[in-house]
């Protein structure tokens, strides 16, 4: 979400909208493919299981390499953002110049450090994170709304070439595919509560990345946006563009705060799920030593990552983006394929075939688009 505007500020709203409406609905439509797909399945059941049943030895393992990747992708996103904040936040408040190295480390021991003390930990804290959020993203888009411009939101793309290269950024954001064995295991494989669940579920995010855009790209002019980024990028530029058009104390306040709880809500959810994967992955006990080990194999690559690459927020999101193409496009559509030559037919999602075919080249145009973007032949927004 804080890394929308950075990839559409060159783009403008239209084409945003356009992208956000036809991504939620490929995402939306590949969860319902694994939702069929489940159907044939013990709810409890891992996704790796269930893709090497269909897939074979290489599908699990091709499944368990893109979740670690994804995983990690994102934990090291999310701990390079925060990194940014922290000093942004403690330089402004209080006057306290701290390196981004500094930042990042401070975040990921106090992160990495909620996390290993379990999920009882994670929910408690992120409960009252994700309540925060809410109230500082209604807050702030109260505060922008005004500032809204319709010449702003009607604005053309500056460089075409861009919309190709924001597309692995907007697709992320959509990336809940690996919550979708948690949730069908915590429904107990209703597929008719799940259909509606995953529909529902994520039209919510989609209405507030609508209304979130809306706030920056109208109220933040293309030129702004452009010659801001130019001088800091990443969630810095972002910060800067916000505080060039609001001009309020409080309105940067406000922004910091919803930028810090975003990413440590994500960080915390993402950073478990990965924690979780990994202990059972290298089979470490679940006790004050075996998690410490874990923590460590959880959080250090995302530290140097961050360390090395201080701004790669938006690169690394760009990077889940290939992994969560394997994840959310590729393997749902090829599994629902072979589910449907070896099982009863029950619940089907709508396209038949062609639609899966369809989704499978999708997700081969996004892993391409990020390569791309890997070997410069696409520009990197990040």
């Amino acid at each position: 979400m804080l890394a929308m505007p950075i990839a559409a500020g060159s783009n403008g709203f239209s084409v945003s909208l356009v992208m956000l409406f036809g991504l939620w609905a490929l995402m939306c439509y590949t969860a319902l493919l694994l939702v069929e797909v489940y159907q044939h399945e013990s709810h409890e059941t891992g996704i790796g299981s269930v893709a090497q049943r269909y897939l074979g030895s290489s599908g699990k393992f091709i499944t368990g390499f893109s979740m670690m990747f994804l995983m990690y992708a994102l934990t090291a996103a999310y701990v390079t953002g925060a990194g940014q904040i922290i000093t942004s936040n403690l330089k402004g408040s209080f006057a306290i110049e701290m390196a981004d190295w500094m930042g990042i480390v401070v975040f990921t021991i106090i992160g990495g450090g909620v996390v290993c003390f379990g999920t009882s930990s994670v929910d408690f804290i992120n409960r009252i994170l994700f309540t925060a959020k809410i109230v500082f993203l209604v807050i702030i888009l109260a505060m922008m709304f005004p500032h809204v411009e319709q010449l702003n939101l009607l604005s053309a793309p500056t460089d075409k070439i861009l919309i190709l290269a924001a597309i692995p950024v907007f697709f992320t954001s959509f990336g809940f595919h690996g919550s979708v064995p948690s949730v069908v295991k915590y429904m107990g494989g209703d597929v008719k509560k799940l259909r509606i669940i995953f529909v529902l579920g994520s039209a919510i995010p989609l209405v507030a990345y609508i209304l979130w855009q809306i706030a920056t790209l109208g109220s933040i002019s293309t030129n702004t946006f452009v010659g801001i980024l130019a001088e800091n990028s990443g969630l810095n530029g972002l910060l800067e563009a916000i505080k060039t058009v609001a001009q309020s104390g409080k309105t940067e306040f406000v922004a910091q705060m919803f930028m810090s709880l975003a990413l440590a809500t994500s960080f915390l959810g993402v950073a478990l799920g990965l924690f979780d994967f990994l202990a059972d992955l290298f089979k470490r006990q679940d006790n004050a030593s075996g998690r410490i080990q874990t923590g460590l194999i959880t959080f250090l690559p995302p530290l140097v990552f961050a360390l090395f690459y201080p701004k790669g927020f938006v690169m690394a999101l760009g990077y889940a983006a290939i992994a969560l193409s394997i994840l959310a496009l590729l393997l749902p559509s090829a599994m629902a394929l072979k589910s449907r030559h070896v099982n009863p037919r029950k619940y089907q999602v709508l396209g038949g075939k062609p639609a899966l075919v369809i989704v499978f080249l999708c997700g081969i145009a996004v892993i391409g688009i990020q390569l791309g973007i890997v070997f410069k032949v696409l520009p990197d927004i990040g």
